[in-house]
């Protein structure tokens, strides 16, 4: 069995804005939820508690605490390892409150309080850096450095290079909270677990909260896994704590639903509980707040929106937090509501399994929670049908590329130069030869190296691309997608300006955009200039639609805060990015000439290039930008088939009954039809699926986000036991219009809430522009 999409939807009715309470029966659907969770296996036993303000909306146990040696039912009061919890609930607590006395300063050096790390080596790894995970040090330590314990760990830990320069990157840490458990215990003169006794927790009234649980308590802990033939209870489940006698800054501590629900009110309400202080409301406010160090993805302790939550963040406001723990535990916290979920599982127990299966389970929870608690008015905007008022120029010449006008040019742009080109199979010029062998015969030009995007040099891998050499001129060429996403120092030395010829399709998720962008940052850092050879947007440059990206969601599938169809070039997005993002790089674009914004591909005289394996023809692309949407959920897009975008389908899925309902909607410029195909790769390979083909009538008036989206909703509609939706958040990246697609608001609801932004962002874009 597998979980509802919708599993927690009316569990989670009772956290939104409103003080209405729920009855019993509106939580009939929690059973089948954890009924299915603990019925695969993978998860012995789940508990989950659900807070607004000071009143337990919900809680509930299900399944077993342990299934090994005997069986022993799941209670509410069940004691958890909370593994990575203790980073947030515990050591940063512990930080803070030291910050708040005076004796530590967040912006200090670490070798103000631990001396092995003095010096100008470590005068950057400050205490702010290392609750975000900024600070330059290895995720894990290195094998050996802790079997001393501390004080000469910390000698041994001081003695480890760098992963990269502190305060200019973030990489999740073990080894940065591990040292500021150590900081507490020289500052304070008390170990971690103690001074949290003593200033935290006895404070808060935390009666299973503890490190190391023993006594009574003992006999309420959740297994976790057998290590050399001996079952963990009560002993932390990570073995860099266990080395440390299970009390470390990164992980050891044990709690409760309960427990960690008395914290969570204590910081929702500003530091106090029942009338106790435990922390000023600045600490807390500041505790929470946005950091620009690393990614800015963090806040100091917690997590707001890095790659490690995106089972929540995605679906929650930009000002909640939370954390995650690998023994299957999460905490989110939603600051505007007061409210917070608490999920609680031992899906290590006993053998270590369960990771497809928490996910899954965080997956199900978080768009749920985020929908219901996130907005109180829902009133979407008007729409004005998702295209710009200037209507397309009459077409009236042949295209030329920005690679045709460098050569027209005799090459006088880049003359006395020595280059590197970052391109791909889409590189070539009206006659089909490479930009890689015209830059190469070019007079008074050295191409010295070669850098390609996802899909590699000829566009036609699926996976992680390797460096390797041109087989024609026999240059280097960097793989952008491989060990690195980014053109490394090592990469770019030797090198005074770097070309960029690729052709987009013009949708924000396709990642050729982040490429770009990932360059011109390199290249500002080692102060290279960037030039790049334009190329058409292929689904024409007049027409924008769906949602802006929410500025604290980027990834490498969304570089910026633009819409899903983007309405631009490439050379274009550049010059929007460079300069929002105050991107220091010397950037000059060679534009297109004969190329007006309402011109397609076709419509260019340029040769067509399947710009990815799955794109391989204009309407494809074309859809790509609706049905892409739909990629990471548990539907087939048509990979592994003649048709990708063009058709979806799953082995579940009624083609004849969802067609009816696609087209009773009665969309603009689009029919579907029908269909059955056994996909020969990717999702649901080898199974027969039915499905339903998307046809184009219109390529003027359809508008695929719109049609992605009414897909969803009606495959949520007719197949609501199997369709999961939720992970359409993972390329649409709009808080908005997910939290709207949730609560099941009308379509034409749905596209307003799409265009919500739309204005502001025309009238961003207006200044970029390079054509009419």
């Amino acid at each position: 069995m597998s979980l509802r999409p919708a599993v927690l939807a009316v569990l989670l009715v009772a956290l939104a804005l409103t003080s209405t309470r729920v009855s019993a029966q509106d939580w009939s659907g929690i059973d089948e939820a954890a009924v299915d969770a603990v019925g695969s296996g993978e998860i012995p036993g789940v508990v989950v508690l659900l807070g607004r303000g000071d009143e337990i909306v919900y809680r509930r146990a299900w399944g077993s605490r342990r299934v090994v040696p005997d069986h022993v039912a799941m209670t509410e009061d069940t004691i958890f390892d909370i593994a990575s919890l203790t980073k947030p609930f515990g050591t940063t607590l512990a930080v803070m409150s030291l910050v708040e006395r005076g004796q530590v300063k967040l912006d200090g050096p670490l070798g103000r309080y631990l001396k092995e790390f003095r010096g100008r080596a470590h005068d950057m790894v400050t205490i702010r850096r290392l609750l975000t995970h900024s600070a330059g040090l290895p995720a894990i330590p290195p094998s050996g450095t802790l079997n001393p314990g501390f004080p000469k760990a910390a000698a041994l830990l001081a003695k480890v290079p760098f992963d990269y320069p502190p305060g200019t990157a973030f990489q999740y840490s073990d080894t940065g909270f591990i040292l500021l458990g150590e900081m507490v215990r020289r500052v304070s003169g008390e170990p971690l677990d103690r001074y949290l006794d003593n200033h935290v927790f006895k404070a808060l009234g935390l009666r299973d909260t503890s490190f190391n649980p023993s006594g009574q308590v003992r006999s309420r802990v959740a297994p976790t896994e057998y290590v050399n033939g001996h079952l963990l209870v009560g002993e932390v489940h990570d073995s860099r704590a266990r080395a440390l006698g299970g009390v470390a800054g990164h992980a050891g501590m044990f709690s409760t639903a309960a427990d960690l629900a008395r914290i969570c009110r204590m910081l929702l309400d500003g530091g106090s509980l029942e009338g106790k202080r435990v922390f000023k409301p600045a600490t807390v406010a500041m505790m929470w707040a946005r950091s620009p160090e690393g990614n800015g993805s963090r806040a100091l302790g917690w997590d707001i929106s890095s790659s490690y939550s995106l089972t929540a963040s995605p679906f929650f406001p930009p000002d909640s937090v939370g954390h995650l723990g690998f023994t299957g535990t999460s905490v989110w916290i939603n600051p505007t509501t007061r409210s917070y979920l608490i999920l609680l599982t031992n899906r290590v127990h006993p053998n270590g399994g369960g990771g497809t299966k928490i996910l899954e389970l965080r997956t199900r929870v978080g768009p749920d929670l985020g929908t219901k608690v996130a907005m109180g008015d829902s009133t979407a905007p008007a729409t004005d049908g998702g295209e710009e008022s200037v209507k397309p120029a009459p077409l009236t010449s042949v295209v030329r590329s920005g690679l045709d006008v460098l050569v027209a040019q005799n090459f006088a742009p880049i003359s006395g130069y020595t280059i590197g080109l970052v391109t791909n199979q889409t590189g070539i010029d009206a006659q089909g030869r490479r930009a890689i062998d015209r830059l190469a015969a070019a007079p008074g030009v050295r191409l010295a190296a070669i850098f390609s995007p996802e899909h590699g040099l000829v566009g036609d891998a699926s996976t992680d691309v390797p460096n390797g050499r041109d087989v024609v001129t026999g240059l280097p060429v960097w793989s952008l997608y491989g060990t690195t996403r980014r053109p490394t120092s090592a990469m770019l030395r030797g090198l005074d300006l770097i070309v960029f010829d690729i052709q987009d399709v013009g949708v924000r998720y396709y990642t050729y955009l982040t490429t770009l962008l990932y360059v011109m940052e390199e290249a500002a850092r080692a102060r290279i200039p960037v030039v790049i050879l334009d190329r058409p947007n292929p689904i024409n440059g007049r027409v924008v639609e769906g949602p802006l990206m929410d500025p604290d969601l980027a990834s490498f599938t969304g570089p910026h805060p633009i819409p899903v169809r983007t309405g631009m070039t490439i050379g274009e997005f550049g010059r929007m990015a460079a300069m929002e993002r105050r991107i220091p790089v010397s950037l000059s674009v060679v534009p297109l000439e004969g190329w007006e914004r309402g011109r397609w591909f076709d419509e260019t005289g340029l040769p067509w290039v399947n710009p990815s394996p799955n794109i391989r023809s204009l309407t494809q692309a074309l859809l790509y930008s609706g049905i892409g949407l739909l990629e990471a959920t548990n539907v087939s897009v048509g990979r592994g088939t003649d048709r990708p975008f063009e058709v979806i389908g799953a082995p579940w899925l009624d083609p004849h009954r969802v067609s009816q309902d696609l087209n009773a909607l009665r969309l603009r410029g689009v029919t579907f039809e029908p269909v059955v195909f056994t996909p020969n790769a990717d999702r649901y390979q080898g199974l027969p699926c039915g499905g339903v083909r998307v046809v184009v009538t219109d390529r003027e008036t359809v508008r695929p986000v719109t049609v992605g989206l009414a897909i969803a909703k009606t495959l949520r509609s007719r197949h609501r036991d199997q369709f999961r939706p939720e992970a359409i958040q993972n390329l649409l990246v709009n808080r908005a219009t997910m939290w709207a697609f949730l609560r099941n608001e009308s379509l034409d609801r749905l596209v307003a809430w799409t265009e919500m932004e739309r204005s502001n962002f025309l009238n961003r874009r207006a200044s970029y522009l390079i054509y009419k």
